[in-house]
């Protein structure tokens, strides 16, 4: 499909089906998306607006408060509202371009003060923006119209409010002050924790040693030790000993399985250390549980 085709496709189908973007805490308003394959001089001009435009092909000139910016293949640049600016190119620029507005009724306060930054600190033009998120979602909404099909109303949308929080990132000022992560060693430790329990709970029927699980998630063995020690109140083999005994509660109740066929789908070498391991930790036999539970089980 031709340039000018995919171009006209899109044109259509942006302006009619993406003119609200929600996502949670944020809502944009879309007054127009652009895509045009030749765009040469335009008249100096504002918007009550913001209007964030990328150059996919060709070269010009953005021009804004008597600044002059060398536009080329891969330039993001953002208008923003109230401000005057103009293009200029003598051969013509390919620009796919978006106009929008903030609706703060529907908008969380951590949005609102994120535009509202953005116009008082916002990078007007980012060369080489097609290394970035925003140049590579503008690259992927174009490419869904060089498709004959008809787009998925949800890659629309979610390709769409991907390339506009990509457009906040790349213009907006420096997020660090905005964003509160935990600090990398500590979140490094949460998911290393996270990752030995769902080892350790998709194969509960397996012979888990601490070398087992430490050696999966490449962590020694004293490693894993401190994990268990830091996130439960139980230590490595005690947890493993409670989720197979959980384990085999369920399938106690939920099936017909032989105590036997339990005791080795839960891991437990066999019936007699699995029935001392069960009656230790619940005070009754395997038998006598499932038995205790059949009349509320036939209810």
């Amino acid at each position: 499909m031709s340039i000018e085709a995919s171009f006209h496709r899109a044109n259509q189908i942006c302006n009619r089906q993406l003119t609200n973007l929600e996502e949670r805490d944020l809502s944009l308003s879309i007054l127009y998306w652009g895509f045009m394959p030749a765009h040469f001089d335009n008249a100096l001009h504002r918007h009550s607006f913001f209007e964030a435009c990328y150059v996919v092909d060709g070269s010009g000139l953005y021009i804004e408060h008597g600044t002059e910016y060398p536009l080329s293949k891969g330039t993001s640049f953002l208008s923003l509202p109230g401000i005057w600016h103009q293009i200029r190119s003598l051969t013509g620029l390919s620009l796919a371009y978006v106009a929008f507005e903030v609706d703060e009724d529907r908008s969380g306060k951590f949005y609102i003060d994120a535009y509202r930054r953005l116009i008082e600190h916002a990078q007007p033009v980012i060369d080489g923006a097609d290394k970035y998120p925003a140049g590579h979602f503008w690259e992927t909404l174009i490419s869904i119209f060089d498709d004959q099909k008809i787009p998925m109303p949800a890659l629309l949308k979610y390709s769409s409010i991907s390339l506009m929080l990509s457009i906040l990132s790349l213009h907006g000022p420096d997020p660090a002050d905005t964003f509160h992560h935990q600090p990398d060693t500590e979140f490094e430790e949460n998911m290393l924790f996270r990752q030995a329990k769902l080892f350790i709970n998709d194969n509960l029927s397996e012979e888990l040693t601490l070398k087992t699980v430490a050696n999966h998630l490449h962590i020694s063995p004293r490693h894993l030790t401190r994990l268990f020690q830091n996130h439960t109140t139980q230590t490595f083999v005690h947890y493993i000993q409670k989720r197979r005994i959980q384990l085999a509660s369920q399938l106690l109740l939920d099936g017909d399985l032989s105590i036997k066929d339990i005791a080795c789908q839960c891991g437990f070498q066999s019936v007699h250390y699995f029935t001392r391991i069960f009656t230790q930790k619940l005070g009754v036999s395997p038998g006598r549980f499932r038995r205790s539970q059949l009349p509320e089980r036939r209810s």
